[in-house]
């Protein structure tokens, strides 16, 4: 297999080098080791930064930020929700810290406005009625997996192409010039060899393992932070602690939920998702200042996800707060005379575009190809369909959901489901998700309701699956979509990942749902094994 450039890695950066390299004509390949979106890219809070918590100890990455809030407002409509956001001073929050926030944000360009108390109360009840200021930022929240999937799906629509579930075993070398990649299908266990021009790694914490392949080491920092899903979104906007950037801070409304975060420990393995108990209480602890009712709200599940920090000198700094979230593109032939071969790590999921363009103009003058990057202003083909599904019966909710998800797809799930009714099966009733969204939104390898989830919300509310999955894969399974054998593989995977976050919990009506989850599961289908 041959082309032009081979970009490894299925997260934000990576999908967005892929689209601006498409958008150039350039021929590349994406591989990712698993689904799109699978790491730190829908491991994470879902804030678009305003580039505001950077402004004291990292201006540049805060003007970044900010440029980039404003261009993707524009070009990426359809995964943007334009909340706008809170900084909120506490009494016991440092006035001198507050003072100099105001000067940086000032100084850079960031739009703050400070409101009353009285004002913000009306807007976002649940805050602490002690709050001393409270500044408004043009903040936003942003959904990570309906946009790398939008990323990907427009540069395979213009000819480009994408191997999930392809995991990387080597870099194929020629003396000093990297000329390609060896792939693994990890369901087939098929080798793949894949010869390009360039290679370009985009795999966020796992980039210093695939650097090792052309023996060239990367310090990277794998800081691992914790985050809780509320049951309910009870912040209309973003809401941030006006501190110096800490843990417990942030408050981002997604969809239907809360989701709330963060920590920050290094870790040594790039996919330690691991979660700990003590580690949660202090969240709540601590953000139970922000918003005082914080422990009497239902989490439906915790998570964890890893920053990939990067530091051309290795620090023992324990926490990361200390490391830039400035990116950094490494040309392998002026850094480690190594041809072929680029990483671009570090950086924020607020400013992949730009990562993504400054790449894209490397890697574009290293092929001969002096077209410019036109992210800036092409608009990614978004998911509002309301002009379709208005002569289909169905509940409210239900179309609703289609109108600001279906996307490009509109036009044939409205066929699809005019012709056969059971397409209108409404499946997963927490998020509204049809039979029909499943079926358009099915793996072209194996059967994988965590790939389905990350594409139609499958499973993401306050039951997390419990009822959802085994429905979605008995009708999978009727329509001959999937065998028998595969459906129940593909439902012991999700509700043993799902599990993983509902057991840090643990308590009240979580409890109470993850011991029916598996009263359902192991005891009345007989399915896997309890752990």
């Amino acid at each position: 297999m041959e082309t032009e450039v081979v970009v490894i890695g299925g997260g934000a950066t990576g999908a967005g080098v892929f689209r601006d390299l498409t958008l150039r004509g350039i021929k590349a390949i994406l591989v990712e080791q698993r689904d799109l979106t699978y790491g730190t890219s829908s491991r994470y809070h879902g804030l678009l930064h305003s580039g505001a918590r950077y402004a004291v100890n990292d201006k540049e990455a805060a003007k970044e930020s900010y440029e980039e809030n404003l261009i993707l407002k524009e070009t990426i409509p359809g995964s943007i929700e334009r909340t706008g956001g809170f900084f909120v001073k506490l009494p016991q929050d440092d006035d001198e810290y507050v003072t100099k926030w105001v000067k940086a944000c000032n100084e850079i360009g960031i739009p703050i406005e400070e409101i009353s108390l009285e004002s913000a109360l009306r807007e976002e009840p649940y805050l602490n009625k002690k709050a001393q200021a409270i500044y408004r930022v043009p903040d936003a929240a942003i959904d990570g997996f309906t946009m790398i999937i939008d990323l990907v799906a427009d540069a395979v629509r213009r000819g480009n192409k994408v191997l999930t579930y392809h995991q990387v075993e080597d870099l194929l070398m020629r003396e000093n010039h990297v000329v390609g990649v060896k792939v693994k299908n990890v369901y087939t266990g098929e080798i793949i060899e894949i010869y390009a021009n360039i290679v370009v790694n985009a795999t966020g914490s796992w980039a210093a393992r695939v650097a090792e392949f052309a023996e060239i080491k990367i310090n990277m920092i794998n800081n691992r932070g914790m985050l809780a899903v509320f049951n309910q979104r009870f912040n209309k906007q973003v809401i941030n602690r006006l501190r110096k950037p800490s843990d417990a801070d942030i408050f981002v409304p997604a969809h239907n939920v809360t989701i709330f975060g963060t920590t920050g420990i290094n870790v040594d393995q790039p996919d330690d998702f691991s979660l700990n108990y003590e580690e949660l209480q202090m969240m709540l602890e601590d953000g139970s200042n922000l918003i005082p009712n914080l422990k009497q709200m239902r989490i439906i599940r915790a998570f964890a996800g890893v920053r990939p920090l990067y530091q051309e000198n290795k620090t023992s700094e324990a926490g990361g707060r200390n490391v830039s979230r400035g990116m950094a593109l490494l040309d392998h032939s002026a850094r480690d005379g190594i041809e072929g071969f680029v990483t671009i790590v570090g950086g924020k999921l607020t400013t992949f575009r730009y990562m993504a363009e400054k790449t894209g103009d490397l890697v574009a003058g290293k092929i001969g190809n002096y077209k410019s990057s036109t992210t800036r202003f092409e608009v990614v083909p978004h998911r509002h369909a309301k002009e379709f599904f208005k002569e289909i019966n169905m509940a409210p909710a239900t179309k609703n959901k289609l109108f600001h998800w279906a996307g490009t797809r509109a036009k044939d799930l409205e066929k699809k489901m005019k012709d056969e009714e059971i397409l209108k099966t409404v499946v997963c009733e927490c998020e509204q998700v049809t039979l029909g969204e499943i079926e358009a939104s099915l793996p072209n390898g194996k059967f994988n309701l965590g790939d389905i989830r990350r594409r139609t919300r499958l499973g993401m509310g306050p039951c997390q699956g419990t009822f959802c999955h085994h429905r979605a894969a008995s009708l999978i399974v009727q329509r001959g979509l999937a065998t028998a054998e595969e459906a129940e593989e593909a439902v012991i995977q999700a509700i043993e990942e799902r599990q993983k976050g509902m057991q840090i919990i643990n308590e009240g009506e979580t409890a109470k749902q993850l011991d029916l989850m598996r009263a359902i599961y192991y005891v009345s289908l007989g399915m896997g094994k309890e752990k």
